[in-house]
């Protein structure tokens, strides 16, 4: 499947034919680059757009089966269908900040406080639309933007009264119901999205339940000033034994918990509200917010067996010792206020220079408790464990000030430049509350097992900055098709726990900011009536990645000397094929590599990255006849390729290990059907074939956490 679907972008991607049809695709509208309403033809980067009847067509129950639709875009549900996520957006599968997640533009957590499950903080389910810019952000975003900026669009005003219902359930206990109401009064607006929604989870130990609110008022207070304040929150408690297992327990038993101790809770709340004034030349926008954001958990990707182990096979240099030395509960959270201001002044009617600042005050704080395993089963999953120590303690006080200019100058009726730099100063001010350990220190044989691994730095205030340039030409070929080349360069700073819960390396809190230059070319528009399409080539570089060295003293130290490369191809086309039939492909292909990358023991330089499969794709197939009454039929087909568990890309020889995983193929199967103008059913099947398959990998094992079986779910939606 991967040659022919591979085939077929290339084949697509270079041989479109650059005659005029009608330009609908290019006119699509997109807020996120510059926080202001424009058209795609005016954005030098690659963006992946859902509106709000997508969203509503699909009724997800998890980010992934929605945002997987866009090209190059591959979020992975975690715990085994459970509510986690990662993405692997131009990045392998990654758990780092390399990646941006707003709310109508402003990000859900502050830039010190990353979590890589922040899409589970979002209602993304009830959205009224979905923008994602893979690659860097333009100057009016700041760390983390590198691999994508995903921003969720909540609480729009609304744009006719309306109330609607749905009652779902499905296999293994799902449970879901949610209320969307809107009602324009006037110059006012209001909405509520409600949702709720409990599930038993088809793996032991991963039941869930999820409760979101996303409320708006929207006032046009007169013809020049208008606001639109949202109110978003999330709750979160599930059960997380859906963690990864042996192979040949993921082949033959994948129903059993990882754990039987983990569990996650999980709080969001997001205050905004957007102020816009229209001047006789510009617009001045001012979006003051409040959020704050509660977690605990036990990290089950700690636990291992909590025995004391041979070396792994991939690194014949360590040592036997306890694999489960940083096994903890952790308790968390941050609350935050800030503002955005945004002034953009038009200096013709085609052109425009944006001036801003962001401002984010944040207070943090981590707890996490050293756990030990108690139970006395001989197999490698935890049963019971008893709490042993404190690990860490301190809060943080974050601030972040952030200047930018992003222009957008017409050249001439084809040629459009668009250009920006941003400026970003960032303030930690760390307060450790329990006692400092430096490397070295006395040892205390009560605690001495985790606290060797665990240094504590002494109080202490970090400051770093950071200019981001971007660079981009755009060029109408014609009406309907547009193409674009951009230069953007971004970064990403060290977080709060990478500098203060440092483990057992020294001096963290002398880290760098991670960079990335990325160079990229697209193509893009309609090939006549029945085609539009977007293609995108980019290369991107990233240095200065935090890797940890061990040095001739023994001592483990984090430093700035990794560098990365990361290549691809995105293809995206809708295809009317007759009136009744669409076809849709979102694929992308692309290699991520080890430029210069030596850890101390090994050098992986040249080598491919792990958990980085070369291709994703996403094909569609809906139908929607007159007969269905505006119902529909979708096939969906989604391909993950294989890829690397670890670094070293070579069989070590051992016969229990397994070097690669092999990629997936999944069916999935969606239907609706209108009883009357009020009332309509649905269904949809994922993973139609029951197809054996691994949500992820983990070269700690290795361990695959299995995916979830064939799985069905039935609705019904009501408009009242």
């Amino acid at each position: 499947m991967k040659k022919s679907v591979g085939s077929l972008a290339l084949a697509l991607a270079f041989a479109v034919p650059v005659w005029a049809g009608h330009g609908e695709y290019l006119e699509t509208v997109v807020v996120t680059a510059t926080r202001d309403h424009s058209s795609l033809s005016d954005t030098a980067a690659s963006v992946g757009v859902l509106d709000e009847d997508t969203v509503r067509a699909l009724k997800s129950s998890h980010s992934s089966e929605l945002l997987n639709r866009i090209s190059g875009v591959n979020i992975v549900q975690l715990g085994s269908s459970g509510e986690g996520v990662a993405a692997a957006i131009r990045q392998p599968v990654s758990y780092s900040p390399v990646y941006l997640y707003l709310e109508n533009g402003v990000p859900t957590r502050s830039a010190g406080f990353f979590n890589h499950n922040a899409l589970y903080e979002v209602n993304t389910s009830v959205a009224n639309g979905v923008e994602i810019i893979k690659g860097p952000g333009s100057a009016l975003y700041g760390s983390d933007a590198i691999g994508a900026v995903i921003n969720i669009l909540s609480g729009q005003p609304p744009r006719e009264n309306a109330r609607s219902m749905i009652l779902e359930a499905g296999a293994d206990g799902w449970r879901r119901a949610q209320l969307n109401a809107a009602q324009l009064q006037r110059n006012y607006g209001f909405t509520a999205r409600i949702n709720v929604s409990n599930s038993d989870g088809w793996r032991d130990q991963t039941a869930a339940q999820r409760r979101d609110a996303t409320l708006s008022w929207a006032w046009d207070a007169s013809d020049s000033l208008s606001l639109n304040t949202v109110l978003t929150a999330s709750t979160l408690d599930m059960e997380t034994g859906g963690s990864g297992l042996r192979y040949n327990d993921y082949r033959q038993d994948p129903e059993q918990a990882g754990n039987r101790i983990g569990f996650r809770d999980v709080s969001a709340l997001r205050l905004t509200s957007a102020i816009e004034k229209r001047l006789d030349s510009g617009v001045l926008t001012v979006t003051p917010y409040l959020r704050s954001n509660e977690l605990q958990y036990v990290a089950t990707w700690t636990l291992n067996s909590g025995r004391v182990q041979p070396p792994p096979p991939w690194c014949s240099t360590c040592l036997a010792q306890l694999d489960s030395q940083d096994a903890h509960i952790n308790d968390s959270g941050h609350d935050s206020a800030g503002v955005l201001v945004k002034y953009r002044h038009d200096l013709s009617e085609d052109s425009f220079v944006i001036v801003g600042v962001d401002l984010d005050a944040t207070r943090g704080y981590q707890q996490q408790t050293y756990i030990e395993r108690t139970d006395s089963d001989a197999g490698p999953y935890w049963l019971s464990y008893r709490e042993a120590g404190e690990l860490y303690d301190y809060t943080v006080d974050f601030f972040a000030a952030s200047p930018y200019v992003h222009l957008e100058q017409q050249l001439s009726p084809r040629w459009r430049l668009t250009a920006g730099v941003r400026y970003d100063s960032f303030r930690y001010d760390y307060d450790n509350r329990l006692a400092d350990i430096a490397a070295g220190s006395p040892d205390d044989p009560a605690t001495a097992i985790y606290e060797d691994s665990h240094y504590r730095e002494p109080d202490q205030i970090v400051e770093m900055e950071h200019f981001s340039p971007k660079l981009g030409l755009i060029f109408d070929i014609s009406d309907s098709l547009n193409a674009y080349t951009a230069y953007r360069h971004a970064f990403r700073i060290p977080d709060a726990g990478q500098m203060f819960r440092a483990g057992a390396t020294v001096d963290a809190t002398s880290l760098e900011p991670v960079k990335a230059n990325s160079l990229e070319l697209g193509l893009r528009g309609n090939v006549g009536a029945r085609l539009a399409f977007d293609t995108a080539l980019y290369r991107m570089e990233k240095r200065d990645d935090i890797l940890s060295v061990t040095e001739a003293s023994g001592a483990r130290r984090n430093v700035n000397a990794g560098q990365t490369g990361h290549y691809g191809l995105e293809l995206n086309l809708d295809i009317r094929l007759t009136g009744s039939l669409d076809l849709g492909l979102a694929y992308s292909r692309a290699k991520h590599r080890f430029a210069d990358w030596q850890d101390g023991r090994n050098d992986y330089s040249g080598n491919d990255m792990p958990d980085a499969p070369e291709d994703f794709a996403n094909l569609r197939l809906s139908w929607h006849p007159p007969v269905l009454g505006g119902g529909r039929v979708e096939l969906e087909g989604w391909y993950q390729g294989e890829h690397w568990l670890d670094e070293n890309n070579d069989s070590d020889g051992v016969a229990t290990d397994r070097d690669r995983y092999k990629g997936h193929t999944l069916i999935n199967l969606r239907a609706d059907y209108p009883l009357t103008d009020a009332i309509s059913l649905y269904t949809r099947v994922l993973n139609l074939t029951d197809r054996h398959y691994a949500e992820t990998t983990s070269k700690w094992g290795p361990r695959y956490t299995p995916g979830r079986p064939r799985t069905a779910f039935v609705g019904v939606n009501w408009s009242f």
